[in-house]
């Protein structure tokens, strides 16, 4: 082995500075670890000689790996198991190597792409739409292309001009069907107040509420008794009508929904209470705690919560946690400091979902390098079990599995390059179809069985992989958020 170390009788000793054995000075390297005989201090210029040496591997093993790995699929695997290890590099290193590289030309390129200039003025002519006066802004447009087109005596054929009158049309029944839902959904709410009206205001249901403060318990008491009885009014009413809207763009299915409804309307009732009071000069508030403790359960107790802590983040968004947590009356124990923290990133997925969409992206991209470490390893396991009459042991699998990702990775930032240079988005189908064909040439030449049977496998371990990735994803997409 070529050493970087100037081999000269002043710099050399007989002890190593690693293990302290005995050495010869005429020794280059010690016996016992292998460590070069230098007692010169580390310079920057060996440091640095080592260090790319290590990296690049200037003896010529990283191409000839790399390009081995491309074009002869399985062939470097089934080398390095047999013994000739020499012409290549160590598989876990030269993964370790291209995946730092791939994921720090991904960064370069989202970094770069942070500063390309978007097209504002498509934004604000849609916030326009999505607002009250949409239809009159829609109006507007129609009319003022109308005119520049007659000023201009430009002729339209009359297709040209019914595309234009459709799609306005449809933008406008869009705005229409927003109204009506929302018409609709104060329609709904209104299903519980009459109810309210029909508890609070029956004679004597006020007393209680009249007296001083020293008779907190008994309005408390009397007060708990109409929240009880307004969830079981809820609950009925969406038993009875199932369409009640609550939320036009509502991301939830299932029992989410049900649970959406019911707080939006406990909230509207709790609302019509505090005007009831208020309307009989009654000083009187409905405390936190208090509706917390009429819940369903924890689970719907929880999501009402964090609907709570979402809405008060929006209307003081400079409050801190300890002081919103002591407004709302809730305990500052380490659950609720934490669920008031996300309301923050819950609000802007939901009022902003195409940018924090794009953040979020990057925070499950910067995890995937560490979740391959446990998911590769794991998927060892499977092709192990595949191939359990084979010859192989799990580390040479282990070897398989890396060298497979490697070429993964190698082709993917090549076809990333390409596509941003030709500005296609479907050279990526051109990727998977290369690199199903590698993989499969791979396993055919490594571990050297049929076609048919090679095949078979190869839909397996492709299937397996799929499903761990998949609930690979959704830990990382969990951590990602809730880190």
């Amino acid at each position: 082995m070529k050493s970087i170390t100037r081999f000269t009788r002043n710099i050399r000793g007989n002890r190593c500075l690693n293990c302290e054995n005995d050495i010869s000075e005429e020794d280059n390297f010690c016996s016992r670890c292998g460590q070069v005989n230098d007692l010169k201090k580390v310079s920057l210029k060996q440091y640095l000689s080592a260090y790319f040496d290590d990296f690049l591997s200037f003896d010529g093993r990283l191409l000839n790996t790399i390009a081995t790995l491309i074009f002869k699929p399985g062939y470097v695997t089934k080398n390095y198991v047999e013994g000739k290890r020499m012409r290549y590099m160590n598989p876990f290193k030269l993964y370790l190597q291209i995946t730092i590289l791939f994921f720090l030309v991904v960064g370069l390129f989202k970094t770069i792409d942070r500063y390309k200039l978007e097209n504002e003025s498509s934004g604000n002519i849609l916030s326009k739409l999505n607002s009250k006066d949409g239809v009159a802004v829609l109006d507007s447009i129609t009319s003022e292309t109308l005119k520049d087109l007659e000023e201009n005596d430009i002729k339209i054929d009359t297709i040209t001009l019914s595309a234009i009158s459709t799609g306005i049309a449809k933008a406008s029944q869009r705005v229409d069907s927003t109204k009506s839902k929302s018409k609709k959904r104060d329609q709904d709410s209104m299903l519980i107040l009459p109810f309210v009206d029909s508890i609070m205001l029956a004679p004597g249901s006020l007393e209680t509420f009249k007296l001083d403060d020293t008779y907190q318990k008994s309005k408390d008491s009397v007060m708990t008794g109409f929240l009880k009885a307004i969830d079981i009014k809820i609950e009925s009413l969406l038993v009875e009508k199932k369409g009640i809207a609550v939320n036009d763009a509502d991301p939830f299915n299932g029992g989410w929904i049900q649970i959406s409804k019911k707080g939006a309307l406990k909230k509207e009732a709790l609302k019509h209470m505090d005007s009831i009071f208020k309307s009989n000069s009654i000083d009187y508030k409905i405390s936190e705690s208090l509706i917390r403790s009429t819940g369903s359960g924890w689970f719907e107790n929880t999501f009402d919560k964090v609907k709570g802590f979402m809405e008060y983040q929006k209307e003081h968004p400079d409050v801190s946690t300890y002081m919103a947590l002591d407004a709302l009356d809730y305990e500052k124990n380490y659950w609720n400091v934490f669920l008031y923290s996300k309301s923050g990133d819950w609000n802007e997925a939901v009022e902003d979902p195409e940018n924090y969409g794009a953040e979020f992206k990057d925070r499950i991209l910067s995890r995937v390098s560490v979740a391959l470490f446990f998911l590769l390893p794991l998927f060892t396991l499977v092709v192990s079990l595949l191939y359990l009459r084979r010859k192989f042991n799990y580390t040479e699998n282990l070897v398989f599995v890396f060298h497979v990702q490697t070429v993964f990775f190698l082709l993917l930032l090549l076809f990333i390059i390409i596509g941003r240079i030709a500005h296609s988005k479907a050279i990526i189908w051109v990727f998977i179809v290369i690199f199903m064909i590698h993989l499969y040439m791979a396993m055919r030449q490594f571990y050297q069985q049929g076609r048919i049977k090679t095949l078979v496998k190869y839909i397996i371990l492709n299937s397996a992989f799929m499903v761990m990735a998949a609930i690979g994803a959704i830990i990382i997409s969990f951590i990602a958020f809730m880190l």
